[in-house]
């Protein structure tokens, strides 16, 4: 990682100092990033740097690979040392010490759902049905455009503030940079650009050889992120900036709007290779959309492909992912140090939609399936935009007021 940012930071032309200035970090701070001396905890001020030192889309993707793989390592290495052994109280006389209290049983994980016939829409369901047939993508020939329009193909309206941009498609209501052990057991884990959270995978078959972290996708052009979310405008704080994106969220109860961008980001637990053969999607709730008020964290839409893309219609009659145009689908190959990011961009506009996705998996004799969502047992949800009071936070701006894009 050290030798590519030393490349990209020579053929920028501009010394440290310049670099740092305009990247707001100290001059020391970036020399130790380039020459590997220390890691930041967050991708964005190698993103930043990237972006600066004009590094193309799959310079910055493997740039984020190599980030993945050392932040990975240094957490296996904090976890893997010896805690030091407590210190033996002093004997009292007289006394026996208290036998240790047994381990209480750690709780198994529910099982997915069995997959049953897919419903027709219904305008309200209260009660979440059974979880519908899950269709796997096709790898060998293009597949149909999906008939809701993909968020790069969205009007491009003005540039939003830098508040405003920050918050980077955080995932509603729920919290990001959740971390999927093979066990399916909820575990907490140090999340790149967010908090840490529950689980959000379950094994279904063989355990798993592999970890999913899901986290919003980091698009060129966070100005796409619209919420519904059940408040008046003096009632919504301003919008925050990247690292209070999940607290603002969960906070105000803010269901992402029409669109919803977030990443895969699959690892290897071993050195064996561990096929990914298909990216599936199940539906687990439809209703009409949310009656609430819809908010944008700022003007215009669209932004570059990611190497692993996906375009998901949630509206469609069988919803299937579906290799977005000049990216690269599944199978793909990975292990503990060649991670895979796969990004999948869901859109709705007619429905209020709860969906997982499933990943299926393979390792010699071994198949399995992941079902993902952004906790365990909680699935991602989307919903419909069209005909909702549309506010903006505008630049400078002390409150949020009407946008002149109405939905």
């Amino acid at each position: 990682m050290a030798r590519l940012l030393q490349e990209l930071k020579s053929r920028s032309g501009l010394s440290y100092g310049v670099l740092a200035k305009r990247l707001h970090v100290s001059t020391s701070a970036l020399h130790r990033y380039c020459t590997g001396d220390v890691m930041p905890v967050e991708f964005d001020p190698l993103e930043r740097l990237a972006r600066l030192c004009r590094a193309t889309p799959e310079e910055r993707t493997e740039l984020y690979r190599l980030w993945v793989v050392a932040h990975t390592s240094r957490g296996n290495r904090q976890a893997s040392a010896p805690a030091p052994a407590p210190k033996a109280p002093p004997a009292v006389a007289g006394t026996a010490p208290e036998p240790e209290p047994e381990p209480e049983p750690a709780l198994a994980s529910a099982p997915a759902p069995a997959p049953v016939a897919c419903p027709v829409p219904e305008p309200e369901l209260e009660a979440r049905p059974a979880a519908e047939g899950v269709v796997e993508i096709g790898t060998a020939a293009p597949a149909r455009t999906p008939a809701v329009p993909s968020r790069r193909r969205v009007h491009r309206g003005l540039l939003a503030a830098v508040t405003a941009t920050a918050i980077l498609a955080a995932l509603g209501a729920v919290a990001t940079g959740l971390k999927t052990h093979p066990s399916g057991d909820p575990t907490s884990a140090p999340a790149p650009a967010a908090d840490a959270g529950a689980t959000g995978a379950v094994d279904r078959g063989a355990s798993a050889p592999i970890t999913v972290t899901v986290r919003p996708s980091r698009r060129d052009d966070p100005e796409c992120d619209k919420y519904v979310i059940d408040r008046p405008p003096s009632e919504v704080p301003r919008p925050p900036a990247v690292a209070d994106a999940p607290a603002w969220a969960a906070k105000t109860g803010a269901v992402p709007g029409q669109y919803q961008s977030i990443e895969l980001i699959v690892q290897g637990t071993g050195s064996d290779t561990v096929v990914l053969t298909a990216l599936n999607v199940r539906i687990a709730r439809i209703a009409a959309p949310l009656p609430w008020n819809a908010y944008s964290m700022g003007e215009g839409c669209g932004g570059g492909v990611g190497v692993h893309s996906y375009d998901l219609d949630l509206d469609a009659a069988h919803p299937r992912p579906v290799v977005f145009e000049g990216s690269t689908g599944l199978p793909l190959k990975v292990s503990e140090r060649d991670p895979e990011v796969i990004e999948v961009n869901a859109a709705t506009t007619s429905h209020d939609v709860s969906w997982y996705l499933e990943l299926e998996w393979s390792s010699g004799n071994r198949t399995g399936t992941l079902t993902i969502g952004p906790g365990a047992g909680t699935p991602f949800r989307t919903s419909a935009l069209k005909g909702r009071p549309l506010y903006r936070y505008p630049p400078g701006g002390k409150a949020w007021e009407p946008s002149p894009f109405q939905e």
